[in-house]
């Protein structure tokens, strides 16, 4: 069954609607909220919110054909309310500042097997990203979404994501090269 289909049946009342939905997102909800926060309550009690908050506000519900990124926003936003009111932050930069993104994309990007020079390399290079680019390649490579959703979802432009996402591959790449230089560098000296 089509997105749209499964959300207008939310719209008109269908409760199995709602648990079809729940129960293919959750998952990913949950992965993408632990990046918001690294409280497990938090991230619990906000896709719990969300999903009552469906079910109550079913016939104000705007019309889509895409539910992951409807929820993936809603989660955001959910999160960082929930953040700024423990925190009785007034910091409009704390999206910015709290996506917690450890090794979940380079652990995609290194599926095969590499020696552990190779891993300390690639996370030392994930580090040095900034906080919208971890999110980004999250976005892009581990919840495998179009740069159409990562652009709702990131509140930004089309354009602006690809440009984000060929920066931090580039960034991650020019590291790994230098690695590689480094590497080779050192063998090519120990064999002398």
């Amino acid at each position: 069954m089509s997105d749209k289909k499964i959300w207008n049946n939310l719209r008109n009342g269908d409760q199995k609607a709602l648990e079809e939905i729940y129960r293919t997102y959750f998952s990913e909800l949950y992965s993408y909220g632990k990046k918001l926060s690294k409280d497990e309550n938090t991230v619990e009690d906000c896709i719990q919110e969300l999903f009552v908050e469906l079910w109550n506000r079913r016939d104000k519900l705007s019309e889509t054909d895409a539910i992951k990124p409807y929820l993936f926003v809603s989660l955001k936003r959910k999160i960082f309310h929930t953040i700024k009111k423990i925190r009785k932050s007034t910091d409009t930069e704390l999206e910015e500042k709290y996506f917690a993104a450890e090794l979940s994309i380079d652990e995609i990007l290194i599926a095969q097997e590499t020696t552990e020079e190779q891993k300390s390399c690639l996370k030392s290079a994930f580090e040095e990203l900034s906080d919208r680019q971890k999110e980004i390649l999250y976005l892009k490579y581990y919840s495998e979404m179009d740069y159409e959703e990562i652009s709702r979802i990131m509140d930004m432009n089309y354009q602006s994501a690809r440009n984000l996402v060929s920066r931090a591959i580039k960034k991650l790449a020019n590291h790994m090269l230098l690695f590689v230089a480094l590497l080779f560098g050192e063998r090519i000296i120990s064999l002398a």
